[in-house]
């Protein structure tokens, strides 16, 4: 029997190592690996300033991950219950 272990927890971003400004795709890849998954496409509804440079909307990381902890923060806590199997289909289940 393996021993439950808990996930493992993501470094907080050093904002001193990541890019100053990012866009969509790089902003999306970093709020997945620092917070929670996100598209590019999320980014666009989300309340940033964003600046037009050569063609490409870029934002400030660090308001990209102020609005991204703010989301987390602001996420209910939700507890997963294992629901019950009917008796019906507990008599279909191959016996271990």
């Amino acid at each position: 029997m393996t021993p439950i272990t808990t996930p493992p927890v993501s470094p907080q971003p050093d904002l001193a190592t990541l890019p100053r400004r990012s866009d969509r795709r790089t902003g999306a890849k970093l709020v997945k690996q620092y917070y929670f998954p996100v598209t590019p496409r999320t980014l666009e509804i989300w309340p940033l300033d964003w600046v037009l440079v050569n063609g490409k909307a870029v934002c400030e990381t660090a308001e990209l991950f102020a609005v991204a902890q703010a989301k987390l923060d602001a996420a209910p806590p939700i507890r997963s219950v294992r629901r019950r199997m009917p008796a019906a289909a507990a008599d279909l289940q191959p016996a271990e």
